[in-house]
């Protein structure tokens, strides 16, 4: 079966990952990226980017990812390829232990959220991005809805490989008007 990847267009659901290859995204470090049983995978080098080709502004983003237990990981809304400050370049949605100033379900330096734990299996987020106003849901359950003062401009979808092994699959998006 081939699986067209288009660019997403307004109000329709639209496929970022085959689940075969990394057509359509871009490592932006030296991460060992792969495609392992269905899901975008990496456990070595060094902390990095895997992002879209295209931008997003306006969007819903679902996705399931797995982390091991330990593994440091995220994901990056409206980012820049290469992130110098989580505050400014993007808004990251952790995927960290509880121990981690941001635990999984927070939007690193800007909202935490606690109890969420770890597990080391398929766990799903739908995230939205609406003129600065951030919505998450983590396994069903809509954790926050944050607004910041100065919305972020259009910016690549990135998955982060930090610590640890981590794994993304079933990633698609709609954008919103």
């Amino acid at each position: 079966m081939f699986l067209l990847v288009l660019p997403a267009m307004a109000g329709e659901w639209v496929t970022l990952f085959d689940g075969k290859s990394l057509k359509g995204w871009t490592n932006q470090g030296d991460a060992n990226w792969s495609v392992k049983g269905g899901a975008m995978t990496a456990d070595t080098g060094k902390v990095c980017l895997l992002t879209t080709k295209d931008k997003y502004e306006n969007y819903e983003l679902e996705l399931e990812f797995k982390a091991a237990i330990g593994t440091n990981s995220g994901v990056f809304l409206n980012t820049e390829a290469k992130v110098k400050n989580e505050a400014v370049d993007c808004y990251e949605i952790n995927i960290a232990p509880p121990g981690n100033p941001f635990p999984t379900g927070s939007i690193v330096k800007h909202h935490k959220v606690e109890g969420q734990g770890e597990k080391d299996e398929w766990r799903s987020y739908k995230l939205k991005v609406l003129d600065g106003s951030i919505t998450i849901t983590l396994d069903g359950q809509k954790l926050l809805k944050h607004t910041v003062a100065k919305p972020r401009p259009a910016g690549l979808i990135g998955l982060q490989k930090n610590e640890g092994r981590i794994s993304f699959r079933k990633i698609r998006v709609k954008k919103l008007d």
